[in-house]
């Protein structure tokens, strides 16, 4: 039970009043004019904090009216919150008046093809005048209960065997509320019947046969006893008992003008049969939220209004330092534009040593080449040069034609020519050796064939070819 609470019913028009201080009963009061409508709910909460000397905030509701509707839903096998937003999504399709509802639910027993629960719906205007009124009465309304999510706990104090399926109905102030369920206290089905046994037992002997072979239909479950609690139950039993066919009994729970109201103290504060929603619970908490919220983010933006300030004095400075500085960059500048040309110069020098000392002329070949044109005779024009190197050696081949003349035996002219070219080479610094001679038109003795040597010309000029070679030393 709640340290500090004001425990209220409203079974239709019928209102009483429980004020608990630190767990106790402190008064009762129940009201003797009916409260007709809910926008007039003010008055009634004043009288109740007076007349049972309420000195907290905390309310709670159990309620009970003809605009009260229950459906069974079948759901996907989930829970919490994916449930809640199953049924929130439900909701709009299930509610039988047009405008928006409040609802709550209570887990059922499984009926034959899935999961169930069953839900309440109730126009979301009455709750918001409920909790308006509240306000005004200086409460704070919490919970508003259907009756039946009440009524179930009473399931566990009825004589029930094991699995044993029983009808609990309720008069609840011109209606009647049913709950079927097992002693264990899961139910099956709950419903708010529009008529009381008081005024129509008849039509209630009707409503609740009809949610008997309902229950059957849908879970597979028969029921074997009807218990009647609360006004007048007691001459309803032998009527009951013809029309339904079945043992009816009266309820072992003593009936009070305060029962609706101890009794839903002792439901958990998690139970998810409360009518106002966790959003609406929590809308006080996130006002306060906002405001503080409002205060920090106010706070925060002064903050960075003065960083921001403080940033701009900074740039200005450092805007002055900058153009300080540009003269020496200037400056900077212009001394790398000098070192660049500098370094451009050197990279050029530096390529032309390379050039000069990768591609020079090996001393051997070159002296030969200088001593070649003082060797060779005038009667010859020189059109095939080779020399290369082969180990030790110089390997040389030199091939040409006479030049034009005059003389009418240019074969003779070519040999002496080339007999001259021959000791030139021999008897000079180089010593050349002459491996191979060759004279177009038969002039001069032909030597072994040599690799590398010119096919000889298609020309009828008279041509020749030496082969030769030089000691590397």
């Amino acid at each position: 039970m709640n340290e500090t609470i004001l425990s209220l019913s409203l079974m239709n028009e019928r209102f009483s009043a429980t004020a608990v201080h630190r767990g106790s009963p402190v008064g009762n009061w129940e009201r003797p004019e009916p409260v007709t409508d809910f926008a007039d709910f003010t008055p009634a909460l004043r009288d109740a904090i007076k007349q049972t000397n309420y000195a907290g905030t905390p309310a709670t509701v159990v309620i009970a009216h003809q605009r009260l509707a229950q459906q069974l839903v079948e759901t996907p096998p989930v829970k919490g919150q994916n449930l809640k937003w199953f049924v929130q999504r439900r909701v709009a399709q299930l509610k039988p008046f047009p405008a928006d509802a409040a609802w709550s639910y209570q887990p059922t027993v499984r009926t034959r093809n899935a999961q169930a629960v069953l839900l309440h719906l109730f126009p979301k205007p009455f709750i918001d005048q409920l909790v308006q009124a509240a306000g005004e009465a200086e409460l704070k309304l919490a919970r508003v209960i259907p009756a039946s999510a009440v009524l179930q706990r009473q399931l566990a104090a009825l004589p029930l065997q094991g699995d044993e399926v029983a009808l609990l109905a309720a008069e609840t102030g011109g209606t009647t509320t049913v709950v079927i369920g097992r002693k264990d206290g899961q139910i099956y089905l709950g419903r708010t019947l529009s008529n009381s046994w008081i005024a129509h037992a008849d039509r209630v002997g009707v409503d609740i046969n009809r949610t008997i072979l309902y229950v059957k239909q849908q879970f597979g479950a028969t029921v074997s006893t009807v218990w009647l609690f609360g006004a007048a139950a007691q001459n309803q039993l032998r009527p009951l008992q013809v029309s339904l066919k079945l043992p009816v009994k009266l309820s072992p729970v003593e009936p009070s003008p305060y029962y609706w109201n101890q009794e839903a103290l002792k439901i958990p504060a998690d139970d998810t049969s409360n009518l106002i929603s966790s959003e609406e619970l929590e809308a006080p908490r996130r006002r306060v939220l906002m405001r503080a919220t409002s205060v920090f983010v106010g706070l925060m933006a002064l903050v960075a209004l003065v960083s921001a300030l403080g940033v701009q004095m900074l740039v200005l400075d450092r805007a002055r330092q900058f153009r300080a500085q540009q003269s020496k960059i200037q400056e900077m500048q212009e001394r790398r534009s000098r070192l660049q040309t500098r370094e451009n110069d050197f990279l050029q020098q530096k390529e032309f040593v390379k050039v000069v000392s990768d591609d020079k002329v090996e001393p051997v070949p070159g002296w030969f080449l200088g001593y070649l044109g003082n060797a060779l005779p005038t009667e010859l024009w020189l059109d095939h040069f080779q020399l290369k190197r082969e180990d030790k050696l110089w390997r040389i081949q030199l091939g040409g034609m006479l030049q034009p003349t005059t003389n009418a035996a240019p074969a003779k002219v070519l040999a002496a020519a080339v007999e001259t070219l021959t000791n030139n080479l021999a008897q000079g610094p180089f010593h050349v050796r002459i491996l191979s001679e060759t004279n177009q038109n038969g002039a001069g003795a032909q030597a072994r064939p040599s690799a590398g040597r010119p096919a000889p010309p298609a020309s009828g000029e008279p041509q020749f070819f030496l082969e030769g070679v030089m000691s590397a030393k």
